[in-house]
């Protein structure tokens, strides 16, 4: 029984091998990634371990470049009536010294693929069907090994697909599938998975079993996002400010904490979905630095996210700061209304502790207005699903998933949440956080829920 399934990546020079591997195995520094021809010019290897001590192993191997050049010199090495299989062939030609010399990029493909279970032909479908190429994979067809083809590239408007696969057709290559390194299939991985186990049938149990814990591995990431988002939602609904009234200053240090905090769940969220953020430029990762074509403050921005207004939202230099007066909830939507309050509140004082005292000595309490709250939720639930499908192989700006109608376009709170605005110390924004209040987590295990 076959324990571990070795495949050799094989193709022309900047075809999109490296690209390929990186979707694959999730893992965006693997290898180099270049427009320059020959970008690898040594065999590369990842292994996708399981358990049992089975294992998967991926060889990145260099371009093939002068096919033409290699075809004609190996079937130059033939002796005259000589009865030669391809295997024959391969091998007269890794014992000569050309492959140490001209051939040496060539070689070393030839020689991993002769010591692979099957290969991936990656072919870049935006290229024409040259002559070279069919020299190509007759020299890989030497090789007796199972080829499964990936047409890559196959989104771009200008391909030459049906003459690809009539190439393929005649050198007897029939295992075909289309996978985009950059915009893979949802399906994708599944397809190709269960091509290679059509062609190497000892390896089915291996694939199946990758396959299986690919799906686990997806399922846990997401509740693992789940988890970020939700703890993010709880800390900034937990949290305030105590300012006086004339200090509009506390409003602006606000905002800015929760753009920080907004920032380290982006950054949580990179980091869980292997995405580095320190090689993503600002232009290329639409919340960096509070970027969401518009700051998460602006009211442009809650408009084209389609968030329903509240009533008595307060807009302008206040925005997304609600001032209540009591932890009753009295939103007085102004703080010119907290001094003609103060007479009939008097009573209260002792009832509502420090906090009433210090709103009736000129005090506010300033805390995250609940459209705010709805508006940051959502643009990490469409982040959360843009990284869900995205390539390790796609270096373009990140764009943010449309969803389907959500609760959270309302603007309003959900009950799971609402919670968390009467408990201050269960946000990580404010002093004697208690991070580890079993209340807290389990409505921070609510809230995720509800994500998910």
């Amino acid at each position: 029984m076959l324990s571990t399934l070795k495949l050799a990546v094989v193709g022309h020079a900047n075809v999109g091998k490296t690209s390929l591997l990186r979707t694959l195995i999730r893992n965006s520094h693997f290898g180099n990634v270049s427009d320059s021809p020959g970008t690898t010019r040594h065999v590369e290897s990842i292994t996708l371990s399981l358990e049992h001590n089975e294992s998967i192993v991926f060889y990145d191997t260099p371009g093939l470049e002068d096919s033409l050049a290699l075809y004609d010199y190996i079937n130059q090495l033939v002796p005259t009536n000589a009865k030669l299989d391809g295997i024959d062939k391969l091998t007269l030609f890794l014992q000569s010294p050309e492959s140490e010399n001209i051939f040496n990029q060539e070689a070393k493909v030839i020689r991993q693929l002769l010591n692979s279970d099957a290969a991936i032909y990656v072919i870049d479908v935006r290229e024409p069907v040259l002559a070279k190429y069919h020299d190509e994979l007759a020299i890989l067809a030497n090789s007796d090994k199972p080829i499964l083809a990936v047409l890559n590239f196959t989104a771009d408007n200008y391909q030459n697909e049906n003459e690809w696969k009539i190439l393929l057709s005649r050198i007897g290559i029939h295992a075909i599938i289309r996978f985009d390194a950059i915009f893979p299939p949802l399906d994708g991985e599944e397809r190709l998975y269960h091509s290679l186990a059509l062609l190497v049938e000892p390896a089915k149990k291996i694939l199946d079993n990758w396959l299986d814990k690919i799906a686990q591995i997806r399922d846990s990431r997401n509740q693992t996002a789940n988890q970020i988002i939700a703890e993010t939602l709880v800390d900034i609904a937990a949290f305030y400010e105590m300012a006086k009234l004339e200090d509009n200053q506390a409003i602006t240090d606000m905002q800015n904490k929760i753009r920080n905090r907004e920032q380290t769940a982006i950054n949580e969220l990179l980091k869980l979905y292997q995405f580095d953020s320190t090689q993503e430029s600002e232009e290329s990762l639409p919340l960096i630095k509070g970027r969401y074509n518009a700051d998460l403050f602006n009211i442009d921005a809650l408009k084209m996210m389609g968030i329903h207004m509240t009533k008595g939202f307060v807009q302008g230099a206040t925005i997304g700061a609600s001032i209540d007066l009591a932890t009753g909830g009295i939103s007085l939507g102004s703080a010119a209304l907290i001094g003609a309050a103060v007479g009939s509140l008097m009573q209260t004082a002792k009832h509502y502790g420090s906090r009433m005292r210090y709103q009736l000595s000129g005090y506010r309490k300033l805390s995250v207005d609940d459209v705010i709250i709805c508006f940051l939720s959502l643009r990490l639930i469409r982040l959360k699903e843009s990284l869900n499908h995205r390539s390790h192989a796609d270096t373009s700006p990140v764009r943010l998933s449309k969803l389907d109608k959500t609760e959270w376009e309302k603007g309003v709170l959900p009950k799971s949440l609402k919670i968390a605005r009467r408990y201050p110390n269960w946000s990580t924004l404010n002093k004697g956080t208690k991070r580890n209040d079993k209340k807290r987590q389990s409505t921070i295990r609510n809230v995720a829920q509800q994500l998910h």
